[in-house]
């Protein structure tokens, strides 16, 4: 529970919890003030209205007409509240009230409120007891002259018990709905952070895990599409790419010793026997130039897929044409195609610009092209498409004829340093492939590996790589 109480989600909800009972209380005030306020106000204005009329009456006409109308009034039984008391001799001279009400006496000329006695009668007119009712009124005193001795004292009042007893039993309400809004909010809140806890928990395990060791671990997704299940879904694709990367490094520890020890080996007896006499010395420099190219052009692939993945290579994001790209390195690699016995066609549709570098695209269909030319012996027939798709963006696709691979394969053929041949008798580092998928998933493409063309001899069914570039943001 106390964990409950210090997450950060609980402590905004109770935040969001007084800030809307604060704005509820502001304008139950402000209701408050438009109701009974006005109420009272009008209460106190005829009341005024009334003493200002009663004293008009006493001046022009005396105390006789002033006792009479006051004796009118009170006869009509509804919420006037009157008394008339001859000064100093302190007769009542006409009114329902039977007392002078103490509050009087320190309020002359001011309104005060005050309690009464009401006789309840019934249907025949008969008292059946008496009612205790609050009231609010003043007292005024009036004189002949201001030299009269004789003065008299009226106080007009009115019945404000049934605006009072709605007020009080108002307020209660009011009262009860901020506790229960108050409970209800932190009820919800508890819930909430809760919920949200388990949430985090569950995180916080995947990275445990994850720091322990596990690579493979993933934060599991609740499906609500809410902005947590964004977080971890971006979480899981950050660790699918430390995954990856990790998984490079180990294949290139793996297979470091075959690739790079291999010809330094070979370097190192090469140049020992040419020190020795055992072997011409032109041949053994030309020998060695050519394993030391080798390696520089693995070092060199190794260093432009990690300058790749971190985003420094590559280069400016900007729209290009798709197309145009495909069309200049079809008729670049043409002249080779032909050499190597191979028929190479284009076909291409009109597409709209895409976001990527020319350079890296550039690089990913001419390395779809040498891999055809290396690998695609026998066959005779090597197709480069590029142009729209249906849900918008550009598609490239370069296709051959040749023995093909195997489906179990075709993903592994995108990882570094995988060559199928084992003998490794092709030259070659097997980085080109995955240099194609660190571009594809640096311009956000989906990448596949598929059935290529069938072969003229029926046997195998070539290679298809497919490049899915989505559209421009809006």
């Amino acid at each position: 529970m106390l964990r409950v109480l210090r997450t950060t989600s609980f402590r905004f909800t109770v935040i969001y919890v007084l800030l809307f009972a604060s704005a509820v209380a502001v304008l139950g005030a402000f209701v408050y003030q438009a109701t009974f306020g006005e109420a009272a106000k009008q209460t106190d204005e005829t009341i005024d209205s009334e003493i200002t009329v009663l004293a008009d009456l006493f001046a022009t006409s005396g105390p006789g007409m002033l006792t009479r109308v006051i004796r009118q009034r009170v006869a009509w039984r509804d919420d006037s509240i009157y008394m008339l008391i001859a000064a100093p001799s302190g007769a009542l001279l006409a009114g329902n009230l039977t007392a002078l009400p103490p509050e009087a006496l320190d309020a002359e000329g001011g309104f005060f409120n005050f309690n009464f006695e009401r006789p309840l009668v019934d249907a025949a007119g008969r008292e059946t007891g008496v009612q205790e009712r609050e009231a609010r009124g003043k007292i005024m005193r009036f004189r002949a002259s201001p030299e009269a001795e004789a003065s008299y004292l009226i106080v007009v009042a009115r019945d404000v018990a049934s605006r009072e007893s709605l007020r009080k039993r108002s307020q209660g309400v009011i009262l009860r709905i901020a506790l229960v809004t108050i409970a209800f909010g932190v009820v919800i809140g508890l819930i909430f952070s809760r919920s949200l806890l388990r949430r985090v928990d569950a995180v916080n395990k995947t990275a445990r895990a994850i720091r322990a060791g596990d690579l493979s671990q993933r934060i599991s997704l609740t499906g609500a599409g809410d902005e947590l299940d964004h977080l971890s879904s971006n979480l899981n694709s950050m660790l699918d790419q430390i995954e990856r990367l990790m998984n490079g490094m180990r294949d290139v520890s793996d297979n470091i010793a075959h690739d790079l020890r291999s010809p330094l080996t070979r370097i190192r007896n090469r140049l020992s026997d040419a020190l020795n006499g055992g072997e011409d010395k032109e041949r053994a420099l030309h020998a060695t130039i050519e394993d030391s190219d080798r390696m520089l052009a693995t070092f060199n692939a190794l260093l432009s897929i990690a300058r790749i993945e971190s985003g420094e290579g590559a280069g400016v994001m900007e729209p290009i044409d798709l197309v145009a790209i495909a069309e200049e390195m079809a008729e670049l690699y043409e002249p080779a195609a032909q050499d190597a016995g191979f028929e190479l066609v284009l076909k291409t549709a009109p597409a709209a610009p895409i976001i990527g570098s020319r350079e890296l695209v550039s690089q990913a269909i001419a390395n779809f092209l040498d891999n055809a030319l290396k690998y695609a012996g026998g066959g005779a027939r090597i197709e480069v498409k590029a142009g729209p798709i249906k849900k918008g963006g550009a598609g490239l696709s370069v296709t051959d004829d040749g023995p093909g691979v195997a489906p179990e394969d075709r993903k592994r053929i995108l990882e570094r340093f995988v060559r199928l041949e084992h003998s490794r008798s092709t030259q070659g580092n097997g980085l080109g492939l995955s240099l194609v998928a660190a571009i594809a998933r640096a311009h956000n493409a989906r990448l596949y590996v598929e059935d290529g063309l069938p072969h003229h001899d029926g046997e195998g069914c070539g290679l298809k790589f497919v490049m899915i570039f989505p559209p421009p943001p809006r």
